[in-house]
């Protein structure tokens, strides 16, 4: 047990220490499920705690990334949600990420109309190591969910798309635009209580020989992640 603690814990620990960097942007930002899927209802207030992520090898096999994040969605109207995160897992490795934004639901589900969501956010990343030069980092991306009722519950899919504002030292052809489509079904656990479960490809455009960490990838692009949420509204 000790050995695959030991294990786990030093590939976090790669993994977070290079947040920071450009072709690990996409997996901070996406490592949560999408709880924006349908408008909270003005001023209803939603909070939900996140867990997992890209799959990665431990003991001769892989497991989800143990990422946590918690977060909360807010009614501004009756059609658009103002929402924040803030991840927690990267504070145990001197690194912080928040990200913060508003979904506007232009269409509700009704028949094959789906409840169409457009998420636009800016993620904010900031290092509190030793001899860091650029210790902060902001990147836009916006998000487009479509959802639709299904079985007493709700099946979704969408993409999240990642504008970089700057290359890595290391890649100086990096892709303008990281994309990363997703789908998953929430489950109605009560009237107040929701569990997402949610199946991603986080950077399908980024070959995966790019990467330091060995994923389970999609045609060698990306990586392939499995994440839940717990969404409960106030």
């Amino acid at each position: 047990m000790k050995n695959i603690v030991g294990a786990l814990n030093k590939i976090v620990f790669k993994f977070l220490s290079n947040l920071i960097q450009l072709l690990f942007l996409y997996l901070m930002v996406g490592c949560a499920a999408h709880t924006n899927l349908t408008p909270v209802g003005k001023g209803k207030v939603d909070a939900a705690i996140s867990f997992g992520g890209p799959f990665i090898p431990v003991a001769e096999t892989k497991i989800p990334t143990p990422y946590l994040s918690i977060g909360t969605n807010y009614g501004l109207t009756e059609n658009i949600n103002v929402d924040g995160n803030l991840h927690i897992t990267p504070l145990f490795y001197q690194l912080s990420g928040f990200d913060f934004g508003a979904t506007w639901f232009p269409s509700l589900n009704e028949g094959f109309v789906p409840t169409w969501g457009i998420q636009p956010r800016l993620l904010m990343l900031a290092s509190f190591k030793n001899d860091i030069e650029n210790r902060f980092r902001a990147y836009p991306l916006i998000s487009s969910s479509a959802a639709w009722q299904l079985g007493g519950g709700l099946i979704y899919a969408g993409l999240d798309f990642v504008i970089p504002l700057t290359k890595p030292d290391y890649d100086y052809e990096s892709e303008k635009v990281i994309f990363s489509p997703f789908a998953g079904y929430r489950w109605s656990l009560g009237d107040n209580l929701r569990l997402l479960t949610e199946l991603k490809w986080h950077g399908a455009n980024i070959q995966a020989n790019q990467l330091a960490v060995e994923y389970i990838t999609i045609g060698g692009y990306g990586a392939f992640s499995l994440m839940l949420s717990l969404e409960k509204r106030f």
